[in-house]
């Protein structure tokens, strides 16, 4: 057992450990059936004014539906309160809509790019979204894929600063998220290896090279660096925080960087205003983005898939391992190797001995595990060590045993009506909500009202720092601020 974990064991502070707030965001598009192709139809009305909704936005393109979950203690919450809102969200799709149950777009034709292009109804991102396609063209940005957020426990910061002897609260917490976002970038290759969804592309493109159907199936495009990454002359480097924060704030300087935003790390320090309140202030939350929609899941993550992550992130904070940029800069570039490797492919002996060490000290975390995450934990577990004996058992080799004359179109539909239908002829969608609240909890999503539910089985909502709380189902349009009664 390593000497943080010991001492956290020993202190009866594990339970420190193993807390911490999670989010999911998730990319999708909405396709219509035929062609097929991303839809020309509108978002809905119905989910509110994506410029507020806290829940229901879209990213780059009109069909592109982002869908982001409240922060939630244990990362199988938020996955169940994504389930909540993909079930919202297919409840307000066109008859011939599906969503595309994967990371790469469909194949568009010069119709679509040219709808693509012109028709846009947000604004407030109109000139970003101008920059974005002077400077990397549209494709890129029309691959999607899920964001998994995190912020651990306060009182955990607040150890970490004793340990190494750090007054500053703010300067502690960026401590701790950089050396968890610096180890876990170290083994994104591991997570491609193991995670990876994205064997084909639809589409030609200027950011994938022009031998794309000689090379595929890969692991993942996304995943790699001809994916969603920054143009290949911007390099930000992991080995230290403030290297990787003068780098960003270089590039911001120089105009390469729209804002901090445009930085397309694996993992990236969140926070509120410019990268001065970030260094200021302290990070809120790390973004981890490495992970492809996995067609096999409901949702488009697995419970797997979060709790390999969660994993990785407590063996950051107790068995920090050094990265200096010579080793940082040679994981980074085997990530693209990994990716662009066949799916069927195993990883290489050194590869495979730092997996079999990691796991190693994974093993040792679950054993001290509290007993409502270790089953999930143990699973997490079981796939990676299945699937670096056998790499087929790998969810890029199991969809690539889908491709069909180089796509996956047919099953991309296939899967995208059968996850349609499950979402809306489920019965249990709303496990946690009492069916007599079940209409105003999925009226508060739409409407961007903040929800609880209390242990009281009333439902709270929460409008500009305005609070109620209700027994039974109420029409919530009556509490908005603009709403005049008739």
């Amino acid at each position: 057992m390593s000497e943080n974990l010991d001492h956290l064991k020993r202190n009866h502070l594990l339970d420190l450990l193993f807390a911490g707030r999670f989010g999911i965001e998730i990319e999708e598009h909405r396709v219509q059936l035929g062609q097929p192709r991303l839809s020309q139809q509108p978002h809905s009305r119905q989910l509110g004014t994506r410029k507020t909704n806290p829940y229901f936005q879209t990213d780059f393109s009109e069909s592109q539906e982002e869908l982001v979950t409240a922060p939630k203690h244990a990362s199988k919450d938020a996955l169940a309160h994504l389930h909540e809102l993909q079930t919202i969200l297919s409840n307000e799709l066109s008859e011939d809509e599906i969503i595309w149950p994967l990371s790469m777009p469909p194949h568009l034709n010069e119709d679509d790019v040219d709808f693509l292009l012109t028709h846009f109804e947000r604004p407030w991102y109109q000139e970003y979204r101008e920059e974005l396609i002077a400077r990397y063209g549209y494709y890129q940005h029309i691959m999607t894929g899920v964001h998994v957020n995190y912020s651990p426990a306060d009182n955990l910061i607040d150890w970490f600063g004793s340990q190494h002897h750090i007054q500053s609260y703010p300067a502690a917490k960026n401590r701790l998220y950089f050396q968890i976002a610096q180890q876990v970038t170290g083994y994104r290759w591991l997570l491609t290896y193991l995670f990876g969804a994205s064997p084909v592309t639809e589409n030609r493109a200027d950011n994938l090279p022009n031998n794309r159907l000689d090379i595929q199936p890969v692991r993942s495009w996304r995943a790699s660096d001809f994916g969603f990454a920054n143009r290949p002359e911007i390099l930000v480097d992991y080995s230290d925080f403030e290297t990787h924060i003068r780098q960003i704030r270089q590039y911001i300087a120089n105009g390469d960087f729209y804002d901090k935003s445009e930085f397309y790390g694996p993992v990236r320090l969140k926070g509120p205003g410019e990268i001065e309140d970030l260094i200021q202030n302290g990070a809120n939350y790390m973004e981890f983005r490495m992970f492809d929609t996995d067609p096999f899941s409901l949702d488009g993550i697995s419970q797997t898939a979060l709790s390999f992550l969660h994993l990785l992130i407590i063996d950051a904070i107790v068995n920090p391992q050094p990265w200096p940029k010579h080793t940082a800069e040679g994981a980074r570039a085997f990530n693209h190797v990994v990716a662009l490797a066949h799916p069927d492919e195993p990883l290489s002996s050194t590869a495979t001995q730092h997996t079999h060490n990691l796991l190693t000290r994974l093993t040792e975390i679950v054993a001290v595990s509290p007993a409502d995450l270790r089953d999930d934990f143990n699973q997490a577990l079981d796939y990676a060590k299945t699937a670096l004996d056998d790499p087929k058992q790998t969810i890029g080799a199991r969809l690539a045993s889908f491709i069909k004359n180089d796509s996956l179109t047919t099953y991309a539909v296939t899967r995208g009506q059968a996850i349609l239908k499950a979402r809306q002829q489920a019965k249990d969608n709303f496990v946690f909500v009492p069916k007599n609240l079940q209409k105003t909890y999925i009226q508060a999503h739409k409407l961007g009202f903040k929800t609880l539910m209390r242990e009281d089985n009333h439902l709270q909502v929460t409008y500009d720092d305005k609070v109620w709380a209700f027994m039974s189902d109420e029409d919530l349009t009556q509490y908005l601020p603009n709403h005049v009664k008739k």
